[in-house]
């Protein structure tokens, strides 16, 4: 029986986000967030589609990003949940949850720390694309702008995440316990290179978006 729900992994490939991403050993970070991600999509029992550089379409972000999940909703799927690759704190329970915030909310996000987000689901009958291109995409207001605009739906909110935007990020990710070997020495290679003593000034994260939201209202 066909699913309902698609996974969309939208991320570049590592040797395309190393050239954007300005930080030293990026290659290999990515190479392993790349291969963590798809693991995470074998095993989660939904279709999925890497939609990388090479499949992307538009000519920005907010366009590439926004009909690679038009796309999957004309295969016709009901459901997508879409995440990228530059969480390291991304987990399958993240996929799990985000299916169950579905079945009684219209959509949900994994705020990240940056203020965007990590993780979006949303319904066919929510999304048109023309409505998301507007938002401030790639800026630290963009998950504000969405939750603003759309307060008369019932909106779930994940838990926030890091992401590894820039090197300065891998000090966060460094100091926490629990990362694999493997990663943790990719992230190691970053911190050592940097050209300050970054140890001694760890970085702090906060989120504003920890809270749910269960706002009713029609339809987008």
């Amino acid at each position: 029986m066909r699913k309902t729900t698609a996974l969309l992994i939208f991320a570049r490939t590592a040797s395309e986000e190393s050239k954007h991403k300005r930080f030293l050993a990026s290659k290999a970070f990515f190479e392993y967030q790349n291969n963590k991600v798809l693991n995470i999509a074998k095993t989660s029992g939904l279709d999925y589609y890497w939609i990388h550089d090479r499949l992307q379409v538009g000519n920005s972000f907010e366009e590439r990003f926004l009909n690679a999940i038009q796309n999957l909703f004309e295969l016709g799927y009901n459901e997508v949940i879409t995440i990228g690759n530059d969480s390291p704190e991304l987990q399958k329970q993240h996929i799990n949850k985000a299916l169950t915030v579905l079945k009684t909310n219209d959509m949900c996000f994994g705020p990240s720390h940056d203020g965007g987000f990590y993780l979006w689901g949303l319904k066919k009958n929510d999304f048109l694309k023309e409505n998301f291109l507007n938002f401030s995409w790639n800026t630290s207001t963009l998950l504000s702008e969405i939750l603003e605009e759309l307060k008369n739906k019932s909106i779930s909110c994940l838990e926030a995440l890091a992401e590894m935007d820039r090197q300065e990020n891998a000090i966060y990710f460094v100091s926490k316990p629990g990362f694999f070997s493997k990663l943790k020495m990719i992230l190691e290679s970053i911190v050592s290179n940097q050209k300050t003593n970054v140890l001694d000034s760890p970085l702090h994260f906060t989120s504003n978006y920890s809270s749910v939201y269960y706002n009713k209202g029609s339809p987008l």
